[in-house]
């Protein structure tokens, strides 16, 4: 019989997530307006720096998964340990990427290597919590709640980090200058990321033993070879499958929240309303995670993913043609983000009923690196986004803080409503038609390795 989670650890999980979401959500939404409006480097120089640490993390991403696989820190559990050890260290990090200190080659270089450094350490923190959903529960009803959970945390970190951040911002510019305004809000986000972690790391206490991959308590675990894990991973075709899907569904993501302050600047002239936006937004993918906890359960993972990618997509492309003005465009994506979140919120669930997948078919549990393999589309998305940003802009003619072309205007609000609206149309038919597992057929793998190891 399956022993059933604490519901105060069940519903909380997400805390950790909520802390990590304010750097992620500074990265995402003031990175690129940072490089080019505010550090004021060229659209060259901006491109190189989002190219190569976009590459670089695509790697370490990888490099995340292999360290977490293969190393072991004793700070009461394989995956627990990293909530302690970890946050620290990108903290001070991820903070050099809201910097600009000394020659313009100096200060790239600089913004890149605290980019590259935290997010090696980010990638091993944040897959250890994705990994500790399978560890905490075997009942897939759980592992879809908890999942949920970490959409929820994420969510509120959105909402708080609207709320917050350009008055943070504001405040500590009003004081220092625009740099030391973002480099000091990124110092308090980074913050309360630490505590989000350590808060998990107090409330996992005793639930992550050192027994994954030992039959008993006297045997030590055997080494895998990178090159084995990787053979492990093209055996796991649901795997596979779902990665693909997971590049698209984030790069949506990564395209609407890089591109929301050029839209306001620059297309509605009000970037005043962009807090409004950020706002609105979080509360609405708020609202999808709390959806997604009731619709996973009834319709099933798989189902919710697909299907609610399609409406988002649906709706995000209306936004080119009913989107005019800041309210109406900002209802639009709300309703776009309600709808993309539920299944976001599928997204750790579904990538641990791969790992089962993978034990059933090989016999053989390689968690850690499946987990890890979470990050990896957020890595590519990253990249696709990227790309986006450097060559859509200089394909529009864009020159930062210069009254807009109606060619930049128009532009812009294509990048901004149809790549979403078709990056979720790529993920949704990818999933679709690739991915396979049932949540009564994960059931039925789980009884069959548990009846192997007996």
């Amino acid at each position: 019989m399956i022993k059933r989670l604490n519901k105060f650890l069940l519903y909380t999980y997400g805390i950790a997530d909520l802390g990590f979401v304010l750097i992620a959500s500074m990265e995402s939404y003031f990175f690129s307006a940072f490089l080019t409006d505010y550090a004021e480097f060229s659209l060259s120089i901006t491109g190189y720096i989002l190219g190569f640490t976009s590459l670089a993390d695509i790697v370490f991403a990888l490099v995340a998964g292999i360290i977490l696989q293969k190393v072991t820190l004793m700070y009461g559990g394989k995956y627990r340990s990293w909530f302690l050890v970890g946050p620290p260290v990108v903290a001070l990090l991820f903070i050099l990427q809201f910097t600009k200190m000394g020659s313009t080659l100096s200060a790239a270089i600089i913004i890149g290597f605290g980019f590259i450094a935290s997010h090696l350490i980010w990638n091993i923190v944040f897959t250890s919590s994705a990994s500790m959903v399978g560890r905490l529960s075997q009942s897939p009803d759980e592992r879809t709640i908890l999942s949920a959970s970490r959409a929820q945390g994420m969510s509120a970190g959105g909402i708080i980090f609207a709320v917050t951040s350009l008055p943070i911002i504001d405040f500590f510019t009003s004081y220092t200058n625009e740099i030391a305004g973002f480099s000091l809000a990124s110092a308090i986000y980074a913050f309360l990321m630490v505590l989000g972690y350590l808060y998990i790391y107090m409330m996992t206490s005793g639930r992550d033993p050192y027994d994954e991959t030992v039959s008993d308590a006297g045997t030590k675990a055997p080494k895998q070879p990178v090159f084995e894990m990787v053979r492990l991973v093209l055996k796991n075709p649901p795997l596979l499958l779902l990665i693909l899907a997971e590049m698209f569904r984030n790069t949506y993501i990564l395209v609407l929240a890089s591109f929301a302050l050029y839209y306001f600047k620059y297309v509605l002239n009000y970037l005043a309303f962009l807090t409004v936006f950020l706002l609105a937004i979080n509360i609405s993918r708020l609202l999808g995670t709390f959806a997604a906890t009731w619709i996973g359960v009834k319709i099933g993972k798989r189902h919710s993913y697909w299907i609610f990618l399609v409406l988002s997509a649906i709706v995000f492309a209306s936004g080119k043609f009913f989107g005019g003005t800041a309210w109406s465009f900002t209802i639009i994506f709300c309703l776009g983000s309600l709808l993309g979140m539920v299944a976001s919120s599928m997204s750790t669930a579904l990538f641990s009923d791969t790992v089962v997948y993978g034990e059933w078919k090989t016999g053989k549990n390689i968690r850690a690196f499946t987990m890890a393999l979470q990050t990896f589309p957020i890595k590519v998305g990253i990249l696709i986004r990227s790309g986006v940003i450097t060559f859509g802009l200089m394909a529009i003619g864009f020159v930062a803080n210069t009254e807009p072309t109606p060619k930049v205007v128009g532009g812009i609000s294509s990048i901004m409503s149809l790549t979403p609206a078709v990056a979720c149309l790529i993920s949704a038919g990818i999933f679709y038609f690739g991915y396979r597992l049932e949540d009564e057929r994960v059931l039925r793998m789980e009884k069959e390795i548990s009846a192997r190891k007996a």
